[in-house]
């Protein structure tokens, strides 16, 4: 009886469902993976093996990480210029999804000025201009940014800051 019910059991599981034929990921996408990760040392290992199988996606990411692995282990000391370079590598590598290591950057040098220039808005203009100024520095076309300059701006300052 016990066997019955167990046989039973086993034919009504549903089925396994099968992978989609063909190969898996080439190594530029694990590379974007690992990169996306914060394993920037994977992601470089991983586009040095499809060096040959894909020299034109490769190589040209191989640059990439080695300039953005620079920037990335000199966080503390990054200008506003490498700040700036190492949002753009990031956007070379990955264009839709910022990588782990870029979020540290990226609050650094946009999030936390952008907060404070929000916070300075109606009492300090000419310091909320500058820290706005700053942000756009590093990404010249960040909306956020935009938007509360031209709030500044519209609320009676000039440009530059100004009164």
């Amino acid at each position: 009886m016990l066997a019955l019910a167990l046989a039973l059991l086993v034919s009504q599981a549903p089925p396994v469902p099968k992978l989609p034929p063909g190969p898996g990921p080439t190594a530029a996408e694990t590379a974007k993976l690992y990169f996306l990760a914060g394993d920037l040392q994977k992601a470089q290992e991983w586009v040095q093996r499809g060096l040959k199988r894909e020299p034109k996606t490769c190589g040209a990411l191989r640059k990439h990480l080695a300039e953005y692995a620079f920037h990335a282990n000199h966080l503390d000391e990054l200008s506003l210029d490498d700040a700036k370079l190492m949002f753009e590598l990031d956007r070379k590598i990955s264009p839709t999804v910022r990588g782990k290591l870029t979020e540290k950057a990226w609050d650094r040098y946009v999030t936390k000025p952008l907060g404070l220039a929000r916070a300075r808005a109606s009492g300090d203009a000419k310091g909320a201009m500058g820290l706005v100024d700053t942000v756009l520095a590093v990404d010249p076309k960040n909306v956020e940014a935009l938007a509360l300059k031209k709030d500044l701006i519209s609320a009676g300052n000039r440009a530059d800051g100004g009164p």
